[in-house]
């Protein structure tokens, strides 16, 4: 028969291995918890609709007719969602959608929306019996909101709680039984968005090239000047650009004129003064073309007194008059002049010249 000191020696030998078994066990059936848990929120601000895009890895597969579930804390809002809007979700298995069928319709790899609790503010989803295992390891992503699309897009979203409501430390957490387990914080404030004001100011450039030109030989014939003018227009005017331009002439009347020994004007368009006019030969006459070419914005029109090809003209005035415009912003718009004169028998030999003042507005 033992002694009773060795019957106590046994009895502690049983309850050692007796707590043994029971931590292994423990240890077993504990879910494995997932790596890199988290929750991107279209907006953190308090009591506003927000979609959700919650991304994890696996450590433990998730097989056939085992479900995945994620709680929300009670103080977020869930109750505009049902088991039957499978397109107010999105599930990924490394990058590749899965298809969501609502509740009671499940078939072979797709995953069911076996149960939207909104009183709790549970998902549940639930990989349909004879799916292929979703593998451990795999970094799964979970879109819940109206931010879907694999099966169209979504309709309701988690109306956030308030800032206030943070001190409870409430947490999301993932759970089921598919063998892993999860939680993470999530911190909503009274308000994250930035009002951000800019002026931008008004701006307009005019550049210009091309301020001397001469006929070097005027003799009969119609001439064209030896140099064009350029003009490059930029400006953020809302209602576009005027460019005008006025001539000196003899004072009075446009058109090259010679000041000195006896005097003598090459009116503008012709001897006449007309608007417009096709030059000939041995026939007063003076004036320009334009046209306009690169840049972007609003289109620029050439007034039709200048728009002219050949031979033909728009003369000038004393006053200013329209050369060229456009209807809204424009970014160097190229305008050019080309200047044209024919002259008589009549006109005195000597030095000519001409002033013409072009003037760039901005109609802001």
């Amino acid at each position: 028969m033992p002694s009773i000191l060795t019957r106590k020696y046994t009895a502690y030998v049983i309850i050692a291995a007796l707590i043994s078994s029971t931590a292994t066990q423990i240890q077993t059936a504990q879910a494995a918890v997932v790596d890199s848990f988290s929750d991107t929120l279209s907006t953190i601000k308090e009591s506003v609709a927000a979609n959700h895009t919650l991304t994890f890895t696996i450590n433990d597969s998730w097989g056939a007719s085992e479900t995945l579930s994620i709680d929300f804390p009670d103080t977020f809002i869930t109750s505009g969602f049902a088991n039957s809007e499978p397109e107010d979700y999105d599930i990924t298995d490394d990058g590749v959608d899965k298809t969501i069928v609502a509740s009671g319709s499940c078939a072979a790899n797709s995953i069911e929306t076996t149960t939207v609790n909104t009183t709790t503010d549970t998902f549940t989803f639930t990989l349909c019996s004879g799916s292929t295992s979703i593998a451990a390891a795999s970094v799964i992503v979970v879109e819940i909101g109206t931010h879907t699309s694999a099966g169209g897009s979504g309709n309701d979203q988690i109306t956030n709680q308030t800032a206030a409501e943070n001190g409870s430390d409430a947490l999301v957490t993932l759970a089921g039984t598919f063998g892993g387990s999860g939680s993470l914080a999530l911190e909503i404030v009274a308000d994250n968005d930035v009002t951000i004001n800019a002026t931008v100011v008004s701006r307009i450039t005019c550049t210009f090239s091309g301020l001397t030109t001469t006929f070097s030989a005027l003799a009969g014939p119609v001439a064209t000047a030896d140099t064009n003018t350029t003009i490059t227009v930029s400006t953020n005017a809302e209602d576009g650009f005027n460019l005008s331009v006025y001539d000196q002439g003899n004072g009075t009347n446009p058109g090259l004129y010679k000041g000195s020994g006896t005097t003598y004007l090459i009116g503008s368009a012709d001897g006449s003064f007309a608007d417009t006019a096709t030059l000939q030969t041995d026939v007063d006459g003076f004036g320009i073309q334009g046209s306009t070419s690169g840049g972007s914005g609003a289109a620029v029109t050439i007034a039709a007194r200048y728009n002219q090809t050949g031979n033909a003209v728009g003369g000038f005035e004393r006053t200013a008059t329209t050369l060229a415009s456009a209807s809204a912003p424009v970014a160097s718009r190229l305008v050019t002049v080309v200047y044209k004169a024919a002259v008589s028998g009549l006109a005195p030999a000597g030095t000519y010249s001409d002033t013409a003042t072009y003037v760039c507005t901005g109609i802001f």
